[in-house]
Order: structure tokens, then sequence, then C-alpha cells
């Protein structure tokens, strides 16, 4: 699905996106936030990956997270559903574990949801959501793989299987194995990452070169 914008004009823009073990906060807990900060100018990405390093440190990975948004200069944030999934998401974590409500206190906008435009555009038309591959799809984005174990990881995948696996190693000291999963989670995060600002470019009309879109990595 597409959706016309206008350019902001911002050279500097900060993305996110989190990796979970379940949709609901009350039911599962955050494994990964990725960031991405990208440069209009020089048209670079950099990705910062702020993976859980033991069974007790989410809510300070939370924490690391969005202060480097803060603090990374960007001009604006941009997410796929970051309003109320990925920070709803992590509050809630955040207040579940008892930590100081640091999403809350963030100073995180502008704000541009991708997804809630488009929401918001289908909840007067009618028609479903759209996914994010969908999206990706309807401006001839070719779409990225993150294969583990022979088969495509999704975010069913992932909940069920992968980010179990991970905080498992984590648990059992496993080193070897954690740094292997956090290779095929660093993947699954920075197409998504990528996805979001190839997605949000291409409704302002502007071109985007991507280096991981459409790229196929199997661990």
């Amino acid at each position: 699905m597409r959706y016309d914008r206008d350019d902001p004009g911002y050279e500097t823009l900060a993305t996110l996106d989190i990796e979970t073990t379940h949709y609901k906060a009350s039911k599962g807990e955050t494994v990964s936030v990725g960031i991405g900060v990208y440069d209009r100018a020089d048209a670079t990405l950099q990705y910062e990956p702020f993976h859980r390093a033991g069974p007790d440190d989410e809510a300070a990975t939370i924490t690391d997270a969005l202060a480097f948004v803060e603090n990374c200069g960007a001009d604006a944030l941009v997410s796929y559903h970051g309003q109320d999934f990925d920070l709803e998401f992590l509050a809630d974590r955040l207040s579940l574990l008892d930590a100081d409500p640091v999403v809350a206190d963030a100073a995180l906008e502008p704000h541009i949801d991708i997804f809630a435009d488009r929401k918001a555009v289908c909840d007067r038309t009618g028609d479903k959501w759209p996914k994010l591959e969908e999206c990706l799809a309807s401006y001839d984005f070719p779409e990225p793989v993150t294969e583990w174990d022979g088969q495509p990881v999704t975010n069913t995948r992932f909940g069920e299987e992968l980010g179990p696996a991970y905080l498992a190693a984590l648990s059992d000291g496993d080193d070897e194995r954690a740094g292997a999963l956090r290779d095929v989670i660093d993947h699954y995060l920075v197409t998504d990452l990528e996805a979001n600002l190839a997605i949000y470019h291409a409704d302002c009309g502007l071109g985007f070169e991507s280096e991981w879109l459409g790229t196929r990595e199997a661990f």
C-alpha cells in the first residue's frame, strides 16, 4: 500500500524496531531493540543493535536504546507501527519490571509512524491493514529474507523459536550460541529498519538506495 506525504526535508532520520517473544507485554519480553540512523546527505545508514546480554538486563537494554535515539541527533523518528506497538510494548515492559518510565519521558517527536497513516486510511475505506512487506512490494522494493535452520524468520517464528532460543543461550551462559543467534537477529532487524526508511522515502517521492532489501541470508 502506497501513501502520499509531503517531504518535510529532514536531513537525519532515526528508525526503530523491536523483537520480542510475544506481541503482548504481559506474556513476552524484549529480546532486542534495533536503531537505525540515516543521513540523507551521505545516503548512509548507521545500524545500532541493542541486544539483551543476560537474563536480567531487559530494562537496561530498553533504557540504553531509547537514550541512543534521543542523543543521536536525528531530526525525526520513523517507525512502522511504532506508536501503538513498539513503544507501547517497551513502556509496558518497563512498568511490569518496575523500572523508570524512560519511554514516556523520552523526547521522540516528531514521530512519523508510516503504519498509523495507512491504518487511518484503511479504517475509512474498509480495507485491511497492510503488512510491511506489502508496502515494500507496492513500491517494487524487493523483500529481504532471513533464513534460520532452513526456514524464513517471521514475527511468529521469532517469538516462538528464535527469541526464546537466544534468551535460553544467555541463561545457559552459552556465549558461542548466543553470538550465532545474534547474527540472525541482526540481519532480521536491519532489514526491517531499512524497510521503514525505504517506504518513508518512497511515500515522499524520494529515491532511496538500499543495501539490505532483497538480500537473503541463511544461518
